[in-house]
């Protein structure tokens, strides 16, 4: 859909799902405004933008982004939420107790949760709500901020990263941090990996026994890892809170709006007979308080038709199984760029195995995941009722990859 004035807006960030473009600059002092324009692109392993295209992708994501940020916003979504039976679903008694009577769940009752959405922009650049759209939007109007990168120092022949430039009384920038939350351990789940090198590690994030793959955890678990480096890294809390320059209520805050977040995106999907295991968020400081940032897709989320994987992970999967190099050389890429301040991409390509093209019936199957999961959330055949997941994982079984 055509959209007027959006090339007239500088863009700023050309990513691999999406590209942002700047209407109105951010400052120290105050938040300007931004366009995300998704892409039918997609990327897995942290490689960046892929060779092939997904279509209709870019259109889902931005949609199903404004609905589900609409409804966060919403001071209603909370009280309701506070009503249904989330609560006897974790299993342990003193976080159920400390996320009831968290001050964060307390004021989203009141006003809803803060988030940087604006609006999704209809035919005529215009930021509208998610139902007054007459056609699929691939453009969301956001608020912006800054973004500080952490200072790069070679110590030892090893890079690490400064972050003092974040305080408690920095304002208007992105926090450092992904937010990742848990549910379970699923097959492909980084988690595993995590736990067999370091078993104490468990403990830290509120594990107390061992887990396996398929598990679904006794309590909705928080990792964090860092943002703004060249590879992402996983790293305990106290680095974490220290890193993103934030108090020890600020902190709490994060912790418990992540987790509260979570435990509500999951009874959304659950009432669609899809299961939510895992994903992430990303936050903002504006006005000296945090808000809920970035976007909700299929892409940031780990989602569980039956037996279906209904996020990127079928790529992922399709990847390991047909191009088994091209993912040995992404790890090899994670490794080298410790020391080497090249993209993972370029480090791939020197390595001599990048990623090939996916077989064009795996693409138009996700075409269909991603667009069947959005009308489920929309409420209404958007992208004229496409092929039901049912179909999808038939599609995929094919493949070997559901």
């Amino acid at each position: 859909m055509p959209i007027p004035g959006l090339a007239k807006s500088p863009i700023i960030y050309v990513g691999s799902v999406k590209n942002l473009r700047r209407k109105k600059p951010a400052t120290a002092k105050t938040p300007g405004v931004l366009w995300f324009e998704y892409t039918d692109d997609y990327s897995v392993f942290d490689y960046g933008k892929m060779p092939d295209r997904i279509p209709d992708k870019g259109a889902a994501a931005a949609m199903m982004t404004a609905v589900l940020f609409e409804q966060i916003a919403a001071a209603s979504t909370w009280r309701a939420f506070d009503d249904t039976s989330t609560w006897s679903q974790i299993k342990d008694k003193a976080l159920r107790e400390e996320l009831r009577k968290s001050p964060v769940l307390a004021e989203w009752k009141k006003t809803g949760a803060p988030t940087h959405y604006q609006g999704i922009l209809d035919g005529d650049g215009r930021p509208l709500p998610v139902s007054k759209l007459k056609s699929p939007s691939n453009v969301v109007q956001v608020s912006s901020v800054r973004i500080i990168h952490p200072e790069p120092a070679i110590v030892s022949g090893r890079k690490l990263y400064n972050y003092g430039a974040f305080t408690p009384k920095l304002d208007n920038h992105l926090v450092p941090l992904e937010c990742i939350f848990r549910f379970g351990v699923p097959r492909g789940s980084s988690l595993l990996k995590r736990l067999a090198k370091n078993p104490a590690y468990g403990e830290e994030i509120g594990l107390t026994k061992p887990v396996q793959e398929g598990d679904v955890l006794p309590r909705p678990i928080v990792e964090f890892s860092t943002k703004l480096e060249p590879a992402d890294r996983m790293v305990p809390y106290d680095f974490a809170m220290n890193a993103a320059g934030m108090t020890g209520d600020e902190f709490r805050t994060l912790v418990h709006g992540t987790m509260l977040l979570a435990l509500w995106l999951r009874g959304v999907f659950a009432r669609h007979g899809i299961k939510l295991w895992d994903g992430k968020f990303e936050f903002l400081r504006i006005g000296g308080r945090l808000v809920l940032g970035d976007a909700i897709t299929a892409d940031e989320l780990r989602l569980t038709y039956r037996n279906l994987q209904v996020s990127k992970e079928p790529l992922r999967q399709y990847h390991h199984r047909y191009h088994p190099t091209f993912v040995e050389a992404m790890e090899k890429a994670k490794k080298i760029s410790q020391h080497d301040d090249r993209p993972l991409a370029q480090i791939v390509e020197s390595l001599g195995h990048p990623p090939k093209p996916v077989d064009p019936g795996v693409v138009a199957a996700v075409s269909d995941m991603y667009c069947g999961i959005t009308e489920a959330l929309v409420g209404k055949p958007v992208f004229g009722g496409r092929a039901t997941l049912d179909q999808v994982a038939k599609k995929l079984k094919k493949y070997g990859i559901a």
